[in-house]
């Protein structure tokens, strides 16, 4: 029940629609893309998972309304907020990481959700893994949200 839970958790939003990504980030420095598809998908060598992904902003919703509607959600779910941080990106865009903590059979795992919200799209920064092996890459991930911007 708690895996298909994390799977939920990283399954909050639906489709992508388009070609091109509407977004552009660096990946972590410790992180490998493993798959050319639209989403930006990377891992580590020993198994903490980063996807990024842009729904619909629908209905239409301020960053705070969906970083409280997700937080609200997975708290919910079961899921704990660890942290919460709020920043702008090197490009002025203004983002909101929530950092949960779930048991997973005997780990804890982190599940972290940066959202970027725009006029027409929410766009989600999701990793995910083990607490013991996620905390090893936590500076590289906020140092790489930093490098989140907007295409076109």
């Amino acid at each position: 029940m708690r895996q298909w839970q994390l799977g939920l958790g990283m399954g909050v939003a639906l489709a992508l629609g388009g070609c091109a990504r509407p977004y552009d980030m660096q990946m972590p420095t410790s992180f490998r893309a493993y798959d050319e598809s639209r989403p930006l998908k990377g891992i580590t060598p020993d198994g903490v998972m980063l996807k990024v992904r842009t729904v619909d902003n629908y209905p239409k919703g301020s960053l705070e309304f969906w970083t409280e509607a997700m937080s609200e959600h997975l708290v919910r779910q079961g899921y704990a907020l660890s942290s919460k941080r709020c920043f702008k990106t090197a490009s002025s865009l203004a983002g909101c990481r929530l950092d949960f903590l779930l048991p997973h059979g005997s780990q804890d795992w982190v599940l972290s959700e940066t959202v970027f919200v725009d006029a027409d799209n929410i766009h989600l920064v999701e990793a995910a893994g083990p607490y013991d092996r996620f905390s090893k890459f936590d500076q590289e991930l906020q140092q790489a949200l930093l490098t989140f911007k907007l295409s076109g």
